[in-house]
Order: structure tokens, then C-alpha cells, then sequence
């Protein structure tokens, strides 16, 4: 994600990303926790420290306190 700029950042962008953490292939629910469908720790740890690289600080706490799609953009929108 090193290429990415705040301005790439989207809810499609977002999951779409998501998407490639799972390890179905399946339409996520934004609302949906995205346990659920498999995503661990480890890459709620990744997604992090990805989403500091530009610029956006939200903590692994923050993201596992609330993992679903809709949440993550909340946080990430209000981020930018």
C-alpha cells in the first residue's frame, strides 16, 4: 500500500481491501462483523500499520474494537 494516497481511499477501495483479508470469496456486508467471515488479528495488525503509512492513524484497538466496513470508514473518513 505504499503507492496509496489518502485521495485513492474509498469505501470500494476500502472493501476491496478488505476482500483480500478474508479468506472467502464473497460480497461483505458493510454491517457485518468481519469475523465473521474470517479476518483475524494478525491482519487487522497489517491493515493498521498499512493505514499509518498514509497518514492515517487508527490503532488496532480502534479498528478490532468495531470490525466491519462501515466502522473502518467512519474511522477512516474522519481521519483523513
Amino acid at each position: 500500500m505504499t503507492t496509496l494516497e489518502k485521495t485513492e481511499l474509498s469505501p470500494e477501495w476500502l472493501a476491496e481491501r478488505v476482500g483480500r483479508m478474508i479468506e472467502d470469496e464473497c460480497e461483505i456486508d458493510p454491517a457485518e462483523n468481519l469475523v465473521l467471515y474470517g479476518l483475524d488479528s494478525i491482519a487487522v495488525m497489517t491493515f493498521s500499520a498499512e493505514l499509518k503509512q498514509v497518514g492515517i492513524a487508527a490503532s488496532f484497538e480502534e479498528l478490532a474494537r468495531e470490525p466491519t466496513l462501515n466502522a473502518w470508514w467512519a474511522l477512516i473518513a474522519a481521519r483523513r
